[in-house]
């Protein structure tokens, strides 16, 4: 990765708003409506840095299992709210909108539709993919790959590792570059499994409703200041290993089979009966001072 180059595909988990909430005393709905302006500095952040693919964690698999009123509220809230009164804004500057995710009936008809609508609105942007995991699951992208491969009969040898990703939820998402996490937490909770597999990861402690450019423009110092290998060798340190002198290993002294002139399997046999030998001479010795020491304590004691 050159100085400066941008990431390709950042990936984040929005965290921090409950408790943003619940530090000023107000209800944790209050800190999901005040993420708006957070959303908007990740995403001019993105545009400025031309960046390809964003992907926002919006609601998780998971965050079903949240209380009645707060689940009803961000699913309402994301579209109609912050989706609806940003359509036309993301529209205008090039934004393509994808929502990446899995249906559910207790996602209510108005809330998919609307989603829908900025998909189509959005479909010939070009700028900025940016795709909304709505109702995902990590693990539930990878059994719906291997469902889809089992349903049409692909054989196990031609299953690599790109025709799996052809049967992801969206086969065109790239890996992630940067999964940037706020909120101060350090788990992956079940995002972007398969595609963060060389994720650079960065955490911040700031709330999300506190998210600003400052802190987009710092996560990516912190990207642009990390090695990426792959799993193979930075250039420059295979430059080095190539350039560095072996060092030779101090000789060792020689074995029981060199000194006795003897067969390895014999020498071997040989050394481990010694040490038998040594070990109870050892344990033989220490019992008779033991018991000598005793007897001289007896006799030295008054009658």
């Amino acid at each position: 990765m050159a100085p400066g180059t941008p990431p390709r595909h950042i990936a984040c988990i929005m965290d921090g708003n409950g408790r943003w909430a619940q530090h000023r005393g107000l209800e944790r709905t209050h800190g999901h409506m005040a993420a708006r302006a957070a959303v908007e500095a990740i995403l001019d952040g993105a545009l400025k840095e031309k960046v390809e693919w964003l992907t926002l964690f919006a609601f998780s698999t998971e965050n079903w299992s949240r209380p009645e009123e707060e689940v009803s509220f961000l699913v309402r809230f994301l579209t109609q709210h912050l989706i609806g009164r940003e359509t036309q804004y993301m529209h205008r500057r090039g934004v393509r909108l994808r929502v990446l995710g899995s249906e559910d009936p207790r996602i209510p008809a108005q809330v998919m539709d609307k989603l829908r609508e900025t998909e189509e609105l959005t479909r010939d942007n070009s700028t900025l993919q940016l795709s909304l995991a709505f109702n995902y699951g990590g693990r539930q992208d990878l059994c719906d790959a291997a469902r889809s491969l089992v349903t049409e009969e692909v054989p196990a040898e031609d299953i690599t590792t790109e025709t799996f990703a052809q049967h992801m939820q969206m086969p065109e998402l790239p890996d992630v570059d940067m999964l940037l996490r706020t909120g101060g937490e350090h788990r992956l909770s079940n995002f972007l499994l398969w595609h963060c597999a060389y994720a650079e990861l960065v955490f911040l402690d700031v709330l999300w409703p506190d998210f600003r450019d400052s802190h987009f423009r710092h996560a990516l110092e912190l990207y642009q200041q990390r090695r990426r290998r792959f799993g193979a060798l930075d250039p420059t340190d295979a430059a080095a290993a190539a350039a560095s002198v072996p060092v030779k290993s101090p000789a060792l002294p020689p074995g029981p089979a060199t000194l006795l002139g003897l067969p390895t399997a014999i020498a071997s046999h040989l050394g481990t009966t010694l040490w038998d030998g040594l070990r109870e001479t050892a344990r033989f010795t220490v019992h008779q001072l033991t018991t000598d020491s005793a007897r001289a304590g007896r006799s030295n004691q008054p009658s």
